[in-house]
C-alpha cells in the first residue's frame, strides 16, 4: 500500500514550491515540518502532539520552532493560497468554486473571533469561531483555495480584544457573503479560470451576492430558504408608483395583478401535478444518486417594496428528496442549460463538506491552541496546503481502517 513515506520526495517538492523564501530558512524547515507532522496518523495535533511524532529527541526544540513560525510569522496567509491557486489552477482538475463556511468550537473567549454564535457545523448556537473558505471542485476532487475567520461586530468594534489578538487594523466586521466574495475575487485576479460558483442557502439567500457574482461574470448554482418568492413563470412585472399616504413610493407589481409566491407553494403545486422527475447526477459507490426535480424559468420577487426592480429571469431548481424533503436552488446558467447538468453542478457542493471533514478529522485543522489572528490563518494555511497535496496525489494513497490517510513511517 502506497503511504506518505513513498511520495516524500514529491511532498519534500511540493512543499519547497509552497514555502520557500516565506521566511528564513530555519522557519521555513519548521513550517515544512509542521505541515509533514500534519499528515502523521497521532491523536494530539498539536505542536507538542506532532513535535513527538517528527522529532522524538528533540521534542521541545522542535515545538518552539514550530510555535515561533506559526505564532510570530511574518508572511501572509494569503502568499500561501495565492501559490496553492496557481498549482489547483495548473491541474485542471476543477470544475467549480464552492463557497462555504465551517464552526470550530472553542472554550472560553480569549481565542481570536469566538463567541456564542450559529455554526453549521455545530447545529445550533454554541461558543466557536467560525471560518469562511472557497474550494475548487468537481465530482472527485477538492482543495481549498482560501479562507478566512469570521469576525463578529462585537469583535471588530473592541479594540482591546483586537489589540491582544493582533488582528490587522485593515480588517473589519464583514459578512460571510462579502468575505466570500473577497475570496473569490482576489483567486480570479490570481488567473483562477470563469467557473460556475457553488454555495448554500446561507449565500444564495443574498441578492446582494447573486448580483456581484454576475457582476463578476460568473455563473452560479446556490441554495435558498422555502420562504424565498418568486414571481411565476412569464409573468410581466413593472415597477408602479404606490401613493397611498405619505410619500410616494415604488413597488415591482405583476401586471396581471398576480402576486409572487413562496418556492415552497411551487413545488407543492408541481407535486400534486406530477411534474417533478428523477434524475441521477451521478453514480456512488452504493449504486446511482438520484432524487425527483423540476425546473422553471422564474423571476426573483425579494425586496420589491425597496426599489428593487424585479431580479432577472434565472432557474428555479426544486428537489425533492426520497424522504420527501424539499430543497430550493437559483441558478444563473444559460436558458438552454440542461436541468441535468444544472443538478450535476449543485452536487458538486458535496465535496466542501468532505475537505472539512478531511481537514479536521485527519489534518487538525481545529486543533490550533493559538489565540490571534496572524497564528490561527497560518495554521489552517497549512492544513489547507497538506490537503492539497493529498487531494493532488490521491492515487498514491490507502485509507486506513478508520477512513483516514497512511502513516509515513
Amino acid at each position: 500500500m502506497s503511504t506518505f513515506a513513498s511520495l516524500r520526495d514529491s511532498l519534500d517538492e511540493f512543499l519547497t514550491s509552497h514555502l520557500e523564501g516565506l521566511e528564513n530558512e530555519q522557519r521555513v524547515e519548521a513550517l515544512a515540518w509542521y505541515c509533514q507532522g500534519l499528515g502523521f496518523e497521532v491523536e494530539a495535533k498539536t505542536t507538542l502532539g506532532l513535535a513527538c511524532a517528527m522529532h522524538p529527541d528533540s521534542v521541545q526544540a522542535t515545538r518552539q520552532r514550530m510555535q515561533r513560525a506559526l505564532q510570530h510569522g511574518r508572511f501572509s496567509h494569503d502568499t500561501v493560497f495565492s501559490r496553492l491557486q496557481e498549482t489547483v489552477f495548473e491541474s485542471g482538475q476543477m470544475q467549480a468554486y464552492c463557497i462555504d463556511d465551517t464552526g470550530i468550537e472553542k472554550k472560553g473567549e480569549h481565542s481570536v473571533g469566538v463567541q456564542r454564535q450559529y455554526s453549521g457545523t455545530l447545529g445550533k448556537v454554541g461558543n466557536c469561531q467560525v471560518v469562511v473558505s472557497l474550494h475548487g471542485v468537481s465530482d472527485s476532487f477538492g482543495a481549498c483555495l482560501g479562507l478566512q475567520l469570521y469576525l463578529p461586530e462585537s469583535w471588530s468594534t473592541d479594540a482591546e480584544r483586537r489589540s491582544k489578538a493582533n488582528i490587522p487594523e485593515e480588517t473589519k466586521f464583514e459578512k460571510k457573503w462579502q468575505i466570500a466574495l473577497k475570496l473569490l475575487c482576489a483567486a480570479r485576479n490570481n488567473g483562477g479560470p470563469a467557473l460556475p460558483v457553488l454555495a448554500d442557502a446561507g449565500y444564495g439567500d443574498s441578492r446582494e451576492f447573486r448580483e456581484n457574482l454576475n457582476r463578476m461574470g460568473l455563473k452560479y448554482v446556490v441554495g435558498i430558504s422555502s420562504q424565498t418568492t418568486v414571481w411565476r413563470p412569464g409573468t410581466e412585472v413593472k415597477i408602479a408608483n404606490k401613493s397611498n399616504r405619505g410619500r410616494p413610493r415604488k413597488r415591482a407589481e405583476a401586471t396581471d395583478g398576480s402576486e409572487p409566491v413562496l418556492v415552497e407553494t411551487l413545488a407543492n403545486e408541481l407535486l400534486q401535478a406530477g411534474k417533478l422527475k428523477k434524475i441521477c447526477w451521478r453514480m456512488g459507490t452504493k449504486g446511482p444518486l438520484e432524487a425527483e426535480f423540476a425546473a422553471l424559468r422564474v423571476r426573483s420577487a425579494e425586496r420589491r417594496t425597496k426599489k428593487s426592480p424585479p431580479g432577472e429571469e434565472q432557474w428555479l431548481i426544486i428537489e425533492r428528496e426520497k424522504d420527501g424533503h424539499f430543497k430550493y436552488y437559483f441558478s444563473s446558467m444559460s436558458p438552454r442549460a440542461s436541468i441535468k447538468s444544472i443538478v450535476r453542478l449543485a452536487k458538486m457542493r458535496w465535496h466542501i463538506e468532505r475537505d472539512y471533514q478531511n481537514m479536521k478529522q485527519q489534518l487538525g485543522f481545529d486543533r490550533y491552541e493559538g489565540r490571534s489572528w496572524g497564528g490561527l490563518h497560518r495554521h489552517l494555511a497549512m492544513v489547507a496546503l497538506m490537503h492539497a497535496f493529498i487531494a493532488l496525489h490521491l492515487e498514491g494513497f490507502s485509507p486506513s481502517e478508520e477512513g483516514g490517510y497512511m502513516d509515513m513511517e
